[in-house]
């Protein structure tokens, strides 16, 4: 199985060129087998939103009705591709930093991002659905966003429930994740996907972020099967062997999940 990332560059709330850029990238990965594309935290709209009232313009529901979403879905049955991509969720009156990963018969699932990063705390409310996995084309995949990178429970949380992948769209303007992810794609015996993005956008208060690029597959064994610039879009296509992620054996006595003890204090 191939997989792919898109390392992209959005306008900031601007959906129409936002999609122009996508769809160029999109593009090139056609032909080339790929059957699963991982793309950017908040992929069609960009990272800042001033206000809830600047969200609740770009936020959608998540049953693939929206104009984003709906945008993907249509990709998905014009190159046969699934797909996992940030977008901001609408349900009721709350707003979600969501990722949906999306086929050519619609969107298939939704996780919503529990650990929010900085401003926002100011938008967006905390997941409430827990890591779920979905199966697709015989992998089993799962989601985290951006910040999540930081908490290893919701890693192992993944692992647990039967994940062979985890597609990580982030937003990353700190220096840590690329360090961090290894460690979680070795210890729970899996493949780690983050597609980051590039670009600078400004926050709310007027100061401005740049976004770090430097996107990642590793394989189960911490290996980086594709490595992105820092500053450039890029796509990268990499082979994916799900054996590599079922096999938990680190000796023939040891099993990373099969050794895991109850531990004294730890309440959370």
């Amino acid at each position: 199985m191939k997989a792919a990332i898109i390392q992209s560059n959005p306008a900031h709330l601007d959906a129409q060129i936002t999609r122009a850029r996508l769809e160029r990238q999109l593009r090139s990965l056609a032909g080339k087998g790929v059957q699963l594309v991982v793309l950017p935290e908040l992929a069609g709209s960009g990272y800042a939103f001033p206000s809830r009232e600047t969200l609740s313009e770009h936020a959608e529901v998540a049953d693939g009705t929206g104009a984003f979403l709906g945008w993907l879905w249509a990709q998905c049955r014009k190159y046969d591709f699934d797909i996992v991509a940030g977008f901001a969720e609408r349900e009721g009156d709350r707003f979600y930093n969501s990722a949906a990963l999306i086929g050519p018969e619609g969107v298939i699932g939704v996780y919503r991002k529990i650990h929010l990063f900085d401003s926002e705390k100011e938008v967006f409310t905390p997941g409430d659905k827990g890591v779920p996995v979905f199966e697709r084309r015989g992998v089993k995949v799962a989601m985290l966003i951006c910040y999540d990178w930081a908490f290893p429970e919701v890693w192992r949380m993944a692992a647990c429930s039967g994940a062979d992948l985890v597609a990580h769209p982030s937003n990353l303007v700190l220096p840590f994740c690329q360090t961090a992810t290894p460690g979680h794609a070795l210890c729970n015996r899996i493949w780690v996907v983050t597609a980051n993005r590039i670009g600078s956008e400004q926050l709310p208060n007027g100061s401005e972020i740049a976004f770090t690029g430097g996107s990642l597959a590793l394989n189960p064994f911490a290996h980086a099967e594709a490595s992105g610039p820092q500053d450039e879009e890029w796509e990268g296509v990499f082979d994916f062997d799900v054996e590599l992620a079922r096999n938990k054996s680190v000796t023939t006595r040891n099993d990373l999940l099969q050794d895991r003890r109850e531990y004294s204090g730890w309440n959370n």
